[in-house]
This record gives structure tokens, C-alpha cells and sequence, in this order.
């Protein structure tokens, strides 16, 4: 059993090979005006989380301007909605109450053909668009949050041309049996 083991690793040890770290964060060296001393400038994600607490001004930190259309869209549209539906809800709210305390003259003549259990339906229904939009309204603020922290986060990451990724065929050669193989390899380089 110990034989089967050390043979295993050792096939194990000789196929694993180690990449280089070609990832290197390079900071940005400024001179100051007031004195000569170098100050690193470095992109912080607490600061660009804490500016995205006004909705779009940790993209702009980050100078990713082309996500303000999208934050202000989507914020926008969810505040829209909430508005619209919170009107709704409460047009039938007033009429349901109106009809249940018997003030005729309170009344929409628009909704005269609507049972009060009807009005009911309706309120309810549009209360529970009002909620989701809510919600939505709320998860895309936490996102654009979230966003604008990870872009600091990746703000130095290098995304460069030697990005590649290839299909190339290789011999394996067995080093304990001292046989070849033929295989295919997915290489994939940083």
C-alpha cells in the first residue's frame, strides 16, 4: 500500500508544474508641490463605497462613467414605479374606506362598476407592486454600492493583450514506466 502511494505522488510531483506571479501592483507616484517626498496614490474601495452612498458617485470615482446611465435608469424607473403604484393603492384604499363608512359623496364615479371586495383585490394588488418595487429599488442601490466597491477593489487589475488561452497537443512521457502518451492540452495563460 505505501509502494502505490509514494508512486502515486511521485507521478503527481512530476506533472505539476508552478506559473510565476505576472500580477504587479504598480502605484502612482506623485511629486508634491510642497514638498519633494514621493506619495503613493492609491485607489481606495472604502472611499469609493462610501462616495456611492449618493447613487452613482462611486462609479464616478472609479471613472467608470458609462454606469451612471445604467444606476440612474435603473433607480429611476424603480422610483417611478414605486410612486406610481404607492398612488394607486392608496385611490383604492380611499374608495374601499369610503364604502365601508358610507360616504357617497366621497366616492369615484370611475370605480362605481367594482365590487368592495374588488376594490379590496385591487389595493392589495397593487400595495404588493408597490412592496417589489421596494425591494428592487432597494437591492439595485446596494448593488451600485457593492459595484463601485469592487471596481476600486480591481482598479490597478491588468487586463492586458498577454491574456491568452490555447488548445495545444502534447506528448506525456511517464517517467516510472517509460512510456508515452498522446494528449490534448488546455493551456491557459495569465
Amino acid at each position: 500500500m505505501k509502494k502505490i502511494f509514494w508512486i502515486c505522488c511521485t507521478f503527481f510531483i512530476l506533472n505539476c508544474y508552478a506559473q510565476t506571479d505576472s500580477l504587479k501592483y504598480t502605484p502612482k507616484i506623485t511629486h508634491s508641490s510642497k514638498t519633494d517626498s514621493l506619495r503613493i496614490k492609491k485607489h481606495n474601495p472604502k472611499t469609493a463605497s462610501l462616495l456611492a452612498i449618493i447613487p452613482g458617485a462611486g462609479q464616478i470615482y472609479n471613472k467608470k462613467y458609462w454606469k451612471l446611465p445604467i444606476v440612474y435608469a435603473g433607480l429611476g424607473t424603480t422610483a417611478f414605479l414605486i410612486y406610481y403604484y404607492e398612488d394607486l393603492t392608496s385611490m383604492y384604499r380611499k374608495e374601499y374606506v369610503a364604502r365601508e363608512n358610507k360616504k357617497t359623496d366621497k366616492l369615484n364615479p370611475k370605480l362605481a362598476k367594482y365590487s368592495p371586495e374588488n376594490i379590496l383585490e385591487l389595493r392589495n394588488f397593487y400595495r404588493r407592486n408597490m412592496e417589489i418595487c421596494v425591494a428592487a429599488c432597494t437591492i439595485l442601490y446596494v448593488l451600485s454600492i457593492l459595484d463601485a466597491c469592487v471596481d476600486a477593489h480591481l482598479f490597478y487589475y491588468d487586463i492586458s493583450d498577454n491574456l491568452s488561452l490555447g488548445v495545444k497537443p502534447k506528448i506525456n512521457y511517464n517517467p516510472i514506466s517509460g512510456t508515452t502518451s498522446p494528449g490534448m492540452g488546455l493551456i491557459v495563460k495569465f
